[in-house]
C-alpha cells in the first residue's frame, strides 16, 4: 500500500481504550472453550453470505479509510489582541487513535524489576497499542464462594491508566466448563439460586472491578451455549436463552450505566446475527457486538471478513474484532479438548511473512470499515499463548516480527497526522485529512489538547502572548 495521505487534523469524543488481562491459566481456559476444529474452523464462514468483489473491497481501501478516519482540521494562531500570526510554526502530535488496536494483557507487564526480554515484551506492547482486554473469568476470579481475586484485574486496570491505554473486561458471564467455579457444579443449585448467585456475582464486580473498564463482554458465546452441563446452562433452559440474557444484561447495565457492553462469540454464521436481532427485539442493552477470529485451522478469506462485517452492521451497533489470532508458524492438528498448550509449535521466516501480508490487509479492512470500531489480538507474543500457538507479532525472546513492523508502520506512521507546519498570511494552517485521534498542538510556549473526529472535526484557536 503505497499510497500516502495528505497530513489534517480532528477532534472527536475519544473512546476509552480497553484493557485485557491475563491470569495464570487465560489460555487453558481458551483451550477447552474450543469444541470442535470444524466449528472454529475460519474457512467456513459466511458461507450463505452473497458474493463479494474482494478485488474491489481491496483497491478501494485507502480510499474508504481517507472517508471514514479522516477529517479537515483548522488551526488559527493570533496574538493577544486577537489579529492572525502569519508565518508562525505550529507543532502538531497525534497522540492517540480512536480506533482500538488492542491486545491481551500480560500479568508480567506489571514487574517492576525487568529482564531484557521482558523489557522487550513491554516496549512491543506500548508501541502498537492502546487498548487491552482484562480478564475475568468467574471461576479464576472467585475460586472459593466469597472469596475474590480481584486485586490482579484492578493492578492491571491501574496500569494500563497509567500507559494511557483503555481497559475492556472478558467476560461478565460466560457457562464454559472452566468458567464456572467448582463450587458452583458442586453447590446444585436450582434456577432461582443459580439467577441470584449471578447477581451476586455482578454486585461484587460492580463495586470493584467494572468502574474501572471502558466496557466489557457481559456474554460470551452464547450460539452455541447448551454445548456445556451445568447449572449455568440449566438456568437457560428453564427460563429460556433471551429472556435470561436480556434480564442478566439489564442488571448490569442498571448497576453500570457507564460501561459498555458487548455480545460476544465465535460463531460467524447467519445464526449468530439471528441471535443479536433476538437479543435486540428483545431490550437487551448492549453497545457493541464482538467477534472473535481465531485462525488457528486457517485464515478467512477477506470475502468472509467483509461479509462478515456488512452482515452484522445491519443490526446497527458498532463491530469490535475482540479475539484475534493469525499464525506464523505451520497449522498443527489440534485437540480441542486438552487443556495443555502443543509443544515445539514455532514461528518460522516463510509463515512469519505470510502473517505479516495478511494482518496488513486484515487491519487496512477492519480501519477502513466504517462500523468497525477495533482490532484486539488474542496474544501479541508468542510467550505462554492460547494453545502454544505462534499468533504473537513478537516471537518468545520478544524480538519484533515482519508483522510488528508491518502495523507499526501502519498505526504509527500512515495512519497518523504530524509534523510541524507554518501558518498562512492568515495566520491559519488547514489540514485536509487529519486522522481521528487526540492531539496536542503546540506553537511558541501556547499548547494545547483537542480531540478530532468526523463527528466533531477540530477547530483551534492559539492565542499567543
Amino acid at each position: 500500500m503505497k499510497t500516502t495521505y495528505k497530513i489534517s487534523l480532528a477532534c472527536v469524543l475519544i473512546f476509552a481504550s480497553l484493557t485485557c488481562l491475563t491470569f495464570a491459566n487465560d489460555n487453558e481456559i481458551k483451550t477447552i472453550a474450543q469444541l470442535s476444529d470444524t466449528k472454529r474452523d475460519g474457512n467456513k464462514v459466511g458461507q450463505t453470505t452473497d458474493p463479494v468483489d474482494i478485488n474491489t473491497i481491496l483497491s478501494q481501501t485507502d480510499e474508504r479509510i481517507l472517508k471514514n478516519r479522516t477529517a479537515p482540521m483548522v488551526i488559527q494562531v493570533v496574538d493577544k489582541n486577537g489579529k492572525p500570526v502569519k508565518n508562525t510554526k505550529v507543532d502538531v502530535q497525534h497522540l492517540k487513535h480512536l480506533f482500538y488496536f488492542g491486545a491481551g494483557f500480560d500479568r508480567t507487564l506489571l514487574k517492576t524489576n525487568m529482564n531484557e526480554v521482558e523489557q522487550n515484551h513491554r516496549d512491543g506492547f506500548l508501541t502498537l497499542f492502546n487498548y487491552s482486554t482484562v480478564h475475568l473469568y468467574w471461576g479464576r476470579y472467585e475460586f472459593q464462594q466469597g472469596k475474590y481475586n480481584h486485586k490482579v484485574a484492578l493492578d492491571s486496570i491501574q496500569w494500563l491508566k497509567e500507559h494511557g491505554l483503555t481497559a475492556r473486561g472478558h467476560p461478565i458471564h460466560w457457562n464454559h466448563s472452566a468458567s464456572v467455579p467448582r463450587w458452583v457444579n458442586e453447590m446444585k443449585p436450582d434456577a432461582d439460586k443459580m439467577r441470584s448467585l449471578l447477581t451476586e456475582r455482578v454486585k461484587q464486580l460492580s463495586d470493584t472491578v467494572l468502574p474501572g473498564l471502558h466496557d466489557a463482554d457481559v456474554f460470551n458465546e452464547l450460539v452455541n451455549w447448551e454445548r456445556f452441563n451445568n447449572p449455568f446452562t440449566s438456568l437457560f433452559k428453564e427460563r429460556g436463552k433471551i429472556s435470561t440474557v436480556v434480564d442478566c444484561t439489564k442488571e448490569v447495565k442498571k448497576l453500570n450505566p457507564n460501561l459498555l457492553l458487548a455480545i460476544n462469540d465465535y460463531e460467524t454464521s447467519p445464526k449468530y446475527y439471528n441471535l443479536l436481532k433476538d437479543l435486540i427485539d428483545g431490550g437487551a442493552p448492549f453497545d457493541y457486538i464482538g467477534q472473535q477470529s481465531h485462525m488457528h485451522s486457517g485464515n478467512w478469506s477477506f470475502q468472509q471478513m467483509w461479509s462478515i462485517l456488512e452482515r452484522l452492521s445491519k443490526l446497527n451497533k458498532p463491530i469490535l474484532f475482540t479475539e484475534l489470532s493469525v499464525l506464523s508458524g505451520p497449522k498443527r492438528q489440534i485437540d480441542w479438548s486438552t487443556e495443555r498448550p502443543l509443544q515445539g509449535w514455532n514461528s518460522e521466516p516463510e509463515f512469519e511473512k505470510n502473517q505479516a501480508e495478511y494482518l496488513e490487509k486484515f487491519y487496512s479492512i477492519a480501519y477502513s470499515h466504517s462500523n468497525c470500531i477495533g482490532v484486539v489480538m488474542w496474544d501479541y507474543t508468542d510467550r505462554r499463548s492460547w494453545l502454544g500457538a505462534p499468533v504473537g507479532v513478537l516471537r518468545r525472546d520478544g524480538s519484533k516480527k515482519p508483522s510488528f513492523e508491518i502495523l507499526d508502520s501502519l498505526i504509527n506512521k500512515k495512519w497518523r497526522t504530524k509534523g510541524s507546519f507554518t501558518t498562512d498570511d492568515n495566520g491559519k494552517i488547514a489540514l485536509s485529512n487529519g486522522f481521528e485521534g487526540e492531539y496536542l498542538i503546540k506553537s511558541g510556549t501556547k499548547e494545547v489538547k483537542t480531540i478530532h473526529s468526523q463527528r466533531s472535526p477540530a477547530t483551534i484557536t492559539i492565542t499567543l502572548n
